[in-house]
């Protein structure tokens, strides 16, 4: 859900209002709705600039996992250290997610004076399960048929059961079309407890909340770093729930501590706040070896490199966050629009275009394999686009139904 906040015209507990739309009479958005009067049209939230920062996240995770063909082409050192950052793209969807959800339980909150779970649950549903659970089905089917889409029935009902990145813990990271959709169960988990957190907090406890989960976070990569075996440090981290809460933690707090206000930064903060979100994500995977197979991290080193990953992830919201319309070219904002179909099917872009090359015996050569990683963004492009006007939107459109604040229109 990328997210429009208009502009305040007063101050209140709840921080900004939200504004009534034009011609319309006055109404404090931070004013819960009284018992029995009649429902108000929902008010808008739409952030376009945050779709170009969705795209750019899936980007980052794309030419991770894209970069991983040229091993034999480029120095591992410089393969791994990109290959990690591109990977804190993860935490970057993780961060923005939480942000995103909690701005609109606030405003929530202040058009109704609570938070309606059940329709919260329902929109995650309907946004969620028709792609992520129609892909497991295809893929479980296609399975029978392709080798490359077959996967251990226990792979498949942990996915089901959004547990996945736990089976990973304990087995092989196999290179499967499906490999991604660890973060999605990773996602769900945190959504099943902050809701009714939340809800039940006031927002200065909600914080400290937050800041909780960021130190139980460092605590865990402490434990881990002494007692899981030093060959899978890096991917028993990585794909640790507990672990990557503290994104979720981070993105929330972003959401509370901002409490509606839209930060107003000049052009030159912007790109300084960018360059050192690609800093932070250099070092963690160069210098903390974030993600590397090969070198074991000290306790100090792995909880220095995943903080710098949340640091990193808060600099690139902030680099976008407030960006004029105006500057947001419509072609990536819709491209943005469909990252989640995009990180859905990425992977199977690689799978296909990695099989047209072997029929038609390519050379691996850095120019071949190249354009054979193009073919594979195209196809993804393709697929997500697809997936989004034949599948999601019918239920995006069923979605808005149970919007209190809506996001974009379905289109």
């Amino acid at each position: 859900m990328a997210l429009i906040a208009a502009a305040p015209t007063r101050r209140s507990a709840c921080g900004s209002s939200g504004l009534p739309m034009a011609g319309a009479k006055h109404t404090r958005l931070d004013e819960p709705t009284p018992a029995g009067s009649k429902r108000q049209r929902p008010q808008q939230f739409y952030r376009p600039e945050l779709d170009l920062l969705r795209l750019l996240a899936f980007l980052m995770v794309w030419s991770s996992h894209a970069l991983l063909a040229f091993s034999t082409l480029f120095p591992r050192a410089v393969l791994e250290t990109l290959e990690g950052a591109g990977s804190c793209g993860v935490p970057v969807f993780f961060f923005l997610s939480a942000f995103l959800i909690t701005e609109l339980f606030r405003r929530e909150r202040c058009l109704r004076g609570t938070l309606q779970l059940r329709s919260f649950y329902v929109r995650r549903a309907l946004r969620i399960w028709p792609l992520y659970y129609g892909v497991l089905a295809v893929y479980a089917v296609l399975g029978l048929f392709f080798h490359g889409f077959r996967i251990e029935h226990g792979r498949l009902l942990a996915s089901c059961l959004m547990v996945g990145n736990w089976y990973l813990v304990v087995h092989p990271w196999i290179s499967t079309p499906m490999r991604a959709l660890w973060s999605i169960s990773v996602e769900e988990q945190w959504y099943l407890f902050w809701p009714a957190l939340h809800r039940s907090l006031e927002r200065g406890q909600s914080l400290l909340l937050c800041c909780g989960v960021v130190v139980l976070s460092g605590g865990l990569l402490l434990f881990l770093a002494e007692h899981a075996p030093p060959a899978s440090l890096y991917l028993t981290a990585w794909v640790n729930t507990g672990v990557q809460f503290q994104y979720f933690a981070l993105g929330a707090a972003a959401a509370l501590l901002l409490n509606g206000r839209v930060p107003g930064c000049k052009r030159v903060t912007r790109a300084g706040l960018g360059f050192a979100g690609a800093a932070c994500m250099l070092v963690a995977a160069g210098r903390c070896h974030l993600k590397s197979a090969e070198t074991v991290p000290s306790g100090a080193g792995l909880v220095c490199g995943y903080m710098l990953a949340g640091a990193g992830a808060a600099a690139l919201f902030f680099a976008f966050y407030g960006l004029e319309q105006s500057r947001c070219p419509r072609m990536l904002v819709r491209l943005g629009q469909l990252s989640f179909g995009l990180y859905v099917f990425h992977e199977t872009g690689f799978f296909i275009a990695n099989a047209l090359s072997r029929a038609a015996h390519l050379p691996t050569s850095r120019a071949m394999v190249s354009a054979e990683k193009l073919l594979a963004l195209v196809l993804t492009v393709l697929m997500a686009w697809l997936s989004y006007h034949l599948w999601e939107l019918r239920f995006l459109r069923l979605k808005s139904r149970w919007a209190v604040v809506r996001t974009r229109e379905a289109q």
